[in-house]
């Protein structure tokens, strides 16, 4: 019987522990930013609440700063959150693990890219 009681204890205490991560892994919800990062956040509230803590970490990094850019600094990361906010769980994941290779490559490598790309922005249309 005492045995039977430990193990309702331990489940019980595995079932506490991994509902308290839970629950501290999605904070802050949504509803917890002030007024001001839920403006600046605006393009995420969707997908706010499902996102893991170091995303809303980076995100909420983001929405300090975004007071003391740049009006085209601010424009582009609305944009960037309103595209990323558009794609698809896989599309997003696919981007994540593009990114990771990105970031294994030489330094010039990576320069030559990001230059390609800048080009590519710069074509007519693209704005």
């Amino acid at each position: 019987m005492a045995g039977y009681r430990l193990i309702i204890f331990g489940l019980l205490l595995l079932l506490s522990v991994d509902a308290l991560c839970e629950s501290e892994s999605s904070k802050p919800r949504w509803n917890e930013l002030k007024p001001q990062q839920q403006r600046i956040l605006e393009p995420l509230a969707g997908t706010w609440d499902s996102m893991d803590s170091t995303r809303k970490k980076k995100w909420l990094g983001v929405a300090k700063r975004y007071p003391k850019m740049t009006a085209q600094e601010q424009q582009r990361i609305q944009s960037q959150m309103q595209s990323w906010n558009s794609l698809t769980s896989e599309q997003r994941k696919q981007a994540r693990e593009r990114y990771k290779k990105m970031e294994q490559l030489p330094a010039r490598k990576r320069q030559e890219i990001k230059q390609r790309w800048y080009e590519y922005e710069q074509l007519p249309g693209k704005t």
